[in-house]
């Protein structure tokens, strides 16, 4: 295993929307430094946090040898730690209503694209698998999704994309890392399992 992913959700979510948000960034912080611990066989007290934007896990004062991205939706929040770095991830809550149509997210040609895939090869309906994979690319490259044209086509992906859908709870993860992910998800405080990650279409067969 070189990933751990840690989920979790707030039990009652406070009504206050700046309260909220404050919330969730307070429990993705938790569980990335769960995360790390667990991934280093490390006690938690060596790990903190800098307020850096976005965040990195320290050890012993120092950056850690680690990738680190937080994903929150609704009152869902997921941390990722990986031996492989840059990471991005992507959560969302797939019965939350489309904030925008696919059109307006892709380009002609990934569009066409898009459209040429079999049915069924996605894990998530299309607009929520082109959502979290575009969210969890800009994380990768540490930038906003609609500026660099490496993130923009879907369909010419020189690194890692996958997927994990979470029917039972209606959440969809994108994630993305230079390399092959070995991915165990942590859910609640439960005992941490192997998953295995649908990957992105289009990412290059031989990569």
């Amino acid at each position: 295993m070189n990933t751990l992913i840690l989920l979790d959700r707030l039990p009652a979510p406070p009504e206050d929307a700046p309260a909220q948000r404050e919330a969730l960034k307070t429990l993705g912080r938790q569980l990335a430094l769960q995360a790390a611990s667990q991934l280093m066989s490390l006690p938690l007290r060596h790990f903190a946090m800098d307020s850096d934007k976005p965040p990195c896990l320290l050890l012993e004062g120092a950056p850690a040898p680690l990738g680190l991205s937080i994903s929150h939706s609704g009152p869902w929040v997921a941390a990722a730690v990986s031996a492989c770095h840059p990471l991005g991830l992507d959560l969302e809550q797939t019965t939350a209503p489309a904030p925008a149509a696919l059109g307006e997210l892709l380009a002609a040609d990934e569009s066409a694209w898009l459209a040429a895939q079999p049915a069924g090869s996605l894990p998530a309906p299309a607009f929520w698998a082109v959502w979290t994979l575009k969210e969890a690319l800009g994380k990768y490259h540490g930038r906003r999704w609609e500026t660099p044209a490496e993130t923009r086509h879907i369909h010419q992906l020189n690194h890692y994309a996958a997927h994990l859908a979470l029917p039972e709870h209606s959440l969809l993860l994108a994630i993305s890392a230079p390399a092959a992910l070995d991915c165990k998800l942590q859910y609640a405080g439960q005992p941490a399992k192997r998953v295995s990650l649908q990957r992105w279409t289009g990412y290059p067969s031989q990569g």
